[in-house]
């Protein structure tokens, strides 16, 4: 049995502000953003023991890094006992690591 993803609060808004984002760009775009957040939620489920720590993170915090396909952003996550915990939805031209104090 696979462990659940939850989001945390400041993870949640991130997917939501950029989905109206795209939205306001173009309508189609927020359902694609949003379909490559589960996409890129099922591959955290599936290769989270292969993923690596993200560069300038002590490793010893237990982040782990994957690259959503398409958009510019990376999730970062915790695995805890019983479920995968999303610290941040970060965008590539954000200040690196502003996400650190969350938990």
């Amino acid at each position: 049995m696979s462990k659940p993803v939850r989001l945390s609060r400041q993870a949640r808004e991130e997917v939501l502000e950029a989905a109206r984002r795209y939205g306001a760009q173009r309508t189609e775009l927020r359902a694609e953003f949003l379909a490559a957040v589960d996409e890129v939620l099922e591959r955290v489920i599936r290769y989270a023991p292969h993923l690596g720590s993200p560069p300038g993170v002590d490793p010893a915090l237990g982040v782990k890094r994957v690259f959503m396909k398409r958009f510019p952003y990376s999730v970062y996550f915790i695995e805890l006992p019983t479920r995968f915990r999303v610290l941040a939805f970060a965008h590539a031209r954000r200040k690196p690591h502003y996400w650190l104090g969350r938990r």
